[in-house]
C-alpha cells in the first residue's frame, strides 16, 4: 500500500504513481476526506513529509508547501473518494518568512516576560 506520512504522523493512503505535483489520496467517505484536509492544511505538517510503499520509505521532503486549490479534483470510484493535492518545496523567500516569524514569536514572548517582570516591581 502506498501512503503519505506527515510531521504529526498522520498518514494517508494514496493510489500508485504519485508525485509532488499529483497525489491522489483515497479515503472511504466525505467524512474521512475532512480529516485529510486538516491535516494538510495543519500548520508545520508539511515541514517533513515521507512517502512510504508498504512500510519503506521511498521520498523523504522537508520544508514543503501545500499548493493551491486544496483539491484539484474529487471523485467517488469504486465506492472510495479520491481527492488529487499537489506540495512543492517552499521557495527560499518563504523559508525566510517563516524564520523572521519564529524568531518574532520569541522576541514578542521575551518582551512579554520582561514587561511582567517591570510591571511586578512597580
Amino acid at each position: 500500500m502506498e501512503k503519505i506520512v506527515f510531521a504529526d504522523k498522520a498518514e494517508l493512503e494514496i493510489l500508485q504513481g504519485a508525485s509532488l505535483g499529483r497525489i491522489t489520496a483515497v479515503v472511504d467517505d466525505f467524512a474521512a476526506l475532512q480529516g485529510a484536509s486538516d491535516t494538510l492544511i495543519k500548520p508545520g505538517n508539511l515541514d517533513s513529509v515521507q512517502f512510504q510503499t508498504d512500510g519503506l520509505v521511498t521520498g523523504e521532503y522537508k520544508g514543503m508547501k501545500l499548493e493551491s486549490p486544496l483539491f484539484h479534483s474529487v471523485d467517488v470510484v469504486d465506492g472510495k473518494v479520491r481527492a488529487a493535492f499537489s506540495i512543492r518545496e517552499k521557495t527560499e523567500m518563504e523559508k525566510a518568512i517563516d524564520e523572521i516569524r519564529t524568531q518574532q514569536t520569541a522576541q514578542d514572548g521575551a518582551i512579554l516576560d520582561l514587561a511582567g517582570i517591570v510591571g511586578g516591581e512597580a
